[in-house]
């Protein structure tokens, strides 16, 4: 596992994720001091990376973190059956402004095939 500080991370990003990719993980250090793990999931040999990637974008957006589309695409689901699992765990959809609304309807509606 490489180490980068996080002025390295600022400044070039990418080179921390490939470190990650290829290593499993990289380090972050602020003032020497370790303060995050950049973790490339396919490569930590869990059994169902599906599962945890669905998972965090569940988390994520019931967090408020992210919209539903954004959350859709880190759990690798088509919009509609991510609606149908937050509809299953009774994670409400319609929590934002009017204007985070109007953009995941106009998310949902290009993910049909319809016009916005």
């Amino acid at each position: 596992m490489q180490a980068f500080s996080v002025r390295q991370l600022k400044s070039n990003p990418s080179t921390v994720l490939r470190a990650a990719e290829a290593d499993a993980m990289a380090l972050v250090t602020s003032h020497q001091e370790p303060t995050a793990l950049v973790v490339a999931l396919d490569r930590l040999g869990l059994p169902d990376t599906a599962a945890v990637r669905s998972g965090l974008a569940l988390s994520l957006f019931q967090a408020g973190s992210l919209s539903v589309g954004v959350a859709a695409r880190i759990a690798g689901l088509p919009l509609p059956r991510f609606l149908e699992i937050l509809a299953s765990l009774r994670i409400p959809v319609a929590d934002g402004s009017e204007a985070e609304l109007d953009d995941d309807l106009a998310q949902a509606r290009r993910w049909l095939g319809q016009d916005a």
